[in-house]
């Protein structure tokens, strides 16, 4: 489980091309930082592609969890799978029209097989690891949420940033619930229709500890046009960030229908 890379991105956040309808044109962009940490335990990851049934895109930030070793490996490993069973099985449901719970159970078999990896690499090397999972697939017009931890996603728009994941947290003093070397945890899992004028923020717990209140002034779907413009808010709240003191790895994923966007 060593070595993982922890920072995926499909094609430029492009679309790969398989033919068929043009679908959703969304636009995207990431932001991923250290901060004041020596090492980054935080992963993220966001793949596009383009399928007779319309583009397909799987986003996910992961944060390792603070004061256990290898948080890096746990969070690289849940990324990694996940990408494995995006392109091994979640294209393939969508492309055979396949629902809403088709989608949920394979998401759902590759959390119990990533929970099982970790919990058998912990107890190979005597040693408790765990992350966050925080998780957005969109396909056709639906969307379906994963979450595990105190990562967090939000819906913005025009009236601000609502978050729509519930913290898994005892007020700070630890998490109550997360992926890892541990017995398996049900995931808080939403179903939801794109919509144009919505943008989704994933990001750890670094990202919007400080900033939080600016999220919904400065992400508004409606003002952004490109991907470029994406990428420089996410770093100007990233600045903020640091400028405020906060000292944790921060990793975030905007993404929205493009104006104009093809249903």
């Amino acid at each position: 489980m060593q070595g993982y890379n922890r920072y995926y991105s499909g094609l430029g956040y492009g679309a790969r091309q398989t033919g068929g309808k043009e679908g959703l044109k969304i636009i995207s962009g990431v932001y991923w930082d250290r901060g004041e940490r020596e090492a980054n335990q935080d992963s993220l990851m966001l793949q596009q592609v383009m399928t007779g049934r319309g583009r397909v895109v799987l986003a996910a930030v992961s944060d390792g969890i603070g004061g256990l070793p290898e948080g890096e490996t746990a969070s690289g490993y849940i990324t990694e799978k996940l990408i494995e069973n995006y392109y091994h099985q979640m294209l393939s449901l969508v492309c055979r029209r396949k629902g809403k719970r088709a989608i949920e159970r394979s998401l759902m078999r590759c959390f119990y097989e990533i929970n099982d990896g970790l919990k058998r690499y912990g107890n190979g090397k005597e040693l408790k690891l765990g992350a966050t999972i925080s998780l957005l697939f969109v396909w056709k017009r639906n969307y379906v949420l994963f979450h595990l931890g105190d990562s967090r996603i939000y819906l913005c728009g025009r009236k601000g940033a609502r978050c729509l994941t519930e913290d898994h947290s005892d007020k700070g003093r630890g998490l109550t619930r997360c992926m890892g070397s541990f017995p398996f945890q049900e995931p808080q899992i939403c179903f939801g229709r794109m919509q144009r004028g919505k943008g989704f923020l994933l990001c750890t717990d670094g990202f919007y500890r400080t900033v939080e209140e600016e999220l919904g002034g400065i992400l508004v779907p409606e003002e952004i046009g490109t991907e470029i413009q994406i990428e420089r808010r996410l770093k100007e709240l990233g600045l903020a960030a640091l400028k405020r003191g906060e000292k944790d790895n921060m990793s975030a994923i905007y993404l929205a229908v493009a104006k104009g966007g093809a249903a």
